[in-house]
């Protein structure tokens, strides 16, 4: 079973980048394994599918601790009234985009500029949809604190 461990928490690991949260989520798995034992008894390889119970617990609380609201285009920025300043901050937010890390920078333009769905991301560049999903969290993110005043 420590070989499972290690595995569970590598899975963990990959998904939510973060040591505490990928012990929460082998914790969780353990916890339900041992309720579902039957189940692992019967599986033909038992640590892949720790593992797997261990990958999906951490997708729950990667969705659970990083839910943003959606922004389905850049609302956010038109609040303001001047169209010239909306204009302004319209070029601001494309040059930021464009200065972002490349995952980001082609994560959003896709999502906000080509108006793709998170599944057509996905499938586009070969990504995980919680990897796109925390993309775009932290590409707007970034965004929003050149917006804050």
């Amino acid at each position: 079973m420590i070989r499972a461990g290690r595995q569970m928490m590598i899975a963990a690991l990959r998904v939510t980048e973060s040591e505490a949260d990928a012990a929460d989520a082998v914790q969780e798995a353990m916890i339900r394994l041992w309720q579902k034992s039957a189940d692992l008894a019967k599986a033909e390889n038992p640590v892949a599918y720790a593992a797997t119970a261990a990958r999906r617990c951490a997708l729950d609380i990667v969705r659970s601790r990083h839910a943003a609201e959606p922004i389905d285009d850049v609302r956010w920025l038109s609040d303001r009234r001047d169209p010239i300043e909306e204009r302004d901050s319209l070029k601001l937010a494309l040059k930021l985009i464009e200065a972002l890390p490349s995952p980001a920078r082609e994560v959003m333009t896709l999502r906000h500029l080509e108006g793709l769905e998170i599944s057509e991301i996905q499938e586009k560049l070969n990504l995980s949809a919680a990897n796109v999903r925390v993309i775009l969290s932290r590409g707007r993110s970034a965004l929003r604190k050149h917006f804050e005043i």
